[in-house]
């Protein structure tokens, strides 16, 4: 059976429920019944059928579901199941993601200042 190369409504909510959960976009449309990647992301270029404000809003699910795996993994250290190197490795990676993903609430913050005083004629300043 061919993969399919049409985004209908079924197949665009599906792909967003399994983003949402963490899954990458390559892992969901390894899948027989999904489209391949390159229509997917046509698909959110070219904002069919509004599909790219539901595919971000899916990714920015997908950062908090991977700051929530880095728990999950300290929990797997923790209990011994894990090796703390592996475990490195993967919340970094894990980091990376939820940082990208929905930077609004992973990333460092940062706070940048200016000040900056004009005089005119002397007289003056702001």
């Amino acid at each position: 059976m061919a993969r399919p190369t049409v985004m209908t409504p079924k197949t665009t909510k599906e792909i967003c429920f399994r983003l949402a959960g963490g899954k990458s976009l390559s892992s969901i449309c390894r899948a027989e019944d999904m489209p391949s990647r390159s229509t997917v992301l046509l698909a959110v270029i070219d904002d069919r059928d509004g599909f790219r404000s539901d595919y971000m809003r899916a990714r920015e699910a997908a950062g908090f579901s991977h700051a929530d795996e880095m728990i999950s993994v300290a929990e797997k250290v923790e209990d011994g199941d894990l090796d703390p190197q592996q475990a490195k490795v993967m919340n970094d990676a894990y980091k990376w993601a939820a940082e990208r993903m929905s930077s609004k609430y992973h990333s460092p913050n940062q706070t940048l200042e200016h000040t900056h005083k004009v005089k005119d004629d002397g007289e003056n300043e702001w």
